[in-house]
């Protein structure tokens, strides 16, 4: 396979911070010309959670939620058991 030379198009500015962002892959730098992607600080900057979410996210579950989560658990564990009961019938 043939090397492609494109050291022209190798480095890009961040569209919000304009950080001049370096790429040692073509295709990794198509894809971030493509979606527009911003460096991985601006990336994070976004991630911020409100207070509200903060102060929801301490108190305790509902009741309702538990029984669901405590259901779902069970759930998979119990197919977890029964996968492995078929892959050992299977393999004896």
């Amino acid at each position: 396979m043939r090397k492609r030379h494109w050291s022209d198009r190798k480095n890009r500015k961040c569209p919000t911070c304009k950080k001049m962002l370096t790429y040692s892959r073509k295709d990794a730098f198509d894809r971030a010309v493509g979606n527009n992607s911003v460096c991985k600080s601006c990336a994070q900057m976004d991630r911020k959670i409100s207070l509200d979410t903060i102060e929801k996210m301490k108190k305790p579950k509902s009741l309702e939620h538990r029984r669901k989560i405590s259901k779902s658990m069970r759930v998979h564990w119990q197919s977890r058991r029964e996968e492995l009961w078929l892959y050992k019938k299977v393999n004896n």
